[in-house]
């Protein structure tokens, strides 16, 4: 019963980071938008580096100024706190991003 009041509270995290979460297939995703591809690419470039440094490879589509990040959970059955600490870093990494709410940009 505790083990999923902790899966509970990382979902309840993640999601108030603007992550949002999967129960089938078991998958995160969030959409970090930038200003330039610049600064898109530098947080790829921060993300390359962290998915070497935890061995965690999310999965990532992009275009010039946003990027999807899909994190998949390493356990086939639930979210473990691996994930959510990864979701976590990857939002650490996005905090330059541009958040956009019904096609609002704010900064």
């Amino acid at each position: 019963m505790s083990n999923n009041n902790s899966i509970d509270k990382g979902i309840a995290n993640v999601t108030s980071l603007g992550w949002k979460v999967q129960k089938r297939a078991l998958t995160m995703t969030k959409r970090y938008d930038y200003s330039s591809y610049d600064d898109m690419r530098d947080f790829l470039d921060e993300l390359q580096d962290l998915s070497e440094k935890e061995d965690y490879y999310p999965d990532l589509t992009f275009s010039r100024v946003h990027v999807n990040v899909s994190i998949k959970s390493r356990d086939e059955e639930k979210f473990t706190d691996v994930d959510f600490s990864f979701a976590a870093q990857v939002d650490a990494l996005g905090k330059d991003s541009i958040t956009v709410v019904e096609g609002e940009k704010n900064g």
